[in-house]
């Protein structure tokens, strides 16, 4: 088999292979909230983080007022055409809208475990909040498989138990959020493409205001 023919194909092994990888996001609870992001061994601390000796910042010298209103005098007499970032993420709100529900198409949410144990002041208010509790996790389940993917295997621990003697309420839960590089791409891709055609559009209308208003004048 010749050598050109090998590297070609090992790099082509090696981009399915970093496009098939998953980014992981991890979040668990017990006594405190932790959050980590994943990628293969890599591990990225994302909640707590670790205090950084905060730099004293150099305070930074303001321009004259004068010039500062002379600056915006040339810009109001060129017209600037600067267009405002507000206005092309209002052009973009259908796509942005897609967007989100195409990324949320390919996130999947796996439960590693949803361990609660409900216990009140009396047995009627356990009871109460044993049956509210039961539902309220059928129901984010449900609603998280309908704008989503949810993954439970059988090795996953998700159940509600009451507690009528330790009167104690706890929680313990571990839940991975991941993508895969591939999909992440083509909604980023779609992301900038939809951009840079809400600012074109955005250019052109307010070029055509500012041509009407020096008209006017």
């Amino acid at each position: 088999m010749p050598v050109p023919l090998i590297v070609i194909s090992c790099i082509i092994l090696l981009i399915a292979a970093f496009l098939a990888m998953r980014l992981n996001v991890v979040v668990s609870y017990k006594d405190s909230l932790c959050v980590y992001a994943k990628v293969l061994f890599i591990k990225i601390p994302i909640y707590p983080q670790e205090e950084k000796k905060k730099k004293k910042k150099k305070k930074e010298k303001k321009p004259p007022e004068k010039a500062v209103e002379k600056e915006e005098d040339k810009k109001e007499e060129k017209g600037d055409k600067k267009v405002s970032p507000v206005k092309i993420l209002w052009q973009m709100r259908e796509s942005i809208l897609r967007l989100i529900e195409k990324f949320f198409g390919y996130l999947h949410f796996k439960f590693i475990r949803l361990k609660i144990t409900v216990g009140c002041e009396d047995a009627a208010k356990t009871a109460i909040a044993y049956g509210l509790t039961t539902q309220s996790v059928a129901y984010l389940i449900e609603i998280l498989n309908n704008i989503s993917n949810v993954d439970i295997s059988k090795h996953s621990e998700i159940y509600v138990k009451s507690d009528f003697i330790s009167q104690k309420s706890s929680f313990d839960g571990k839940v991975v959020l991941y993508i895969r590089v591939l999909p992440l791409f083509k909604v980023a891709f779609r992301a900038i493409k939809e951009f840079f055609k809400a600012r074109a559009l955005s250019s052109k209308m307010n070029g055509g205001k500012v041509n009407g208003t020096n008209e006017a004048k």
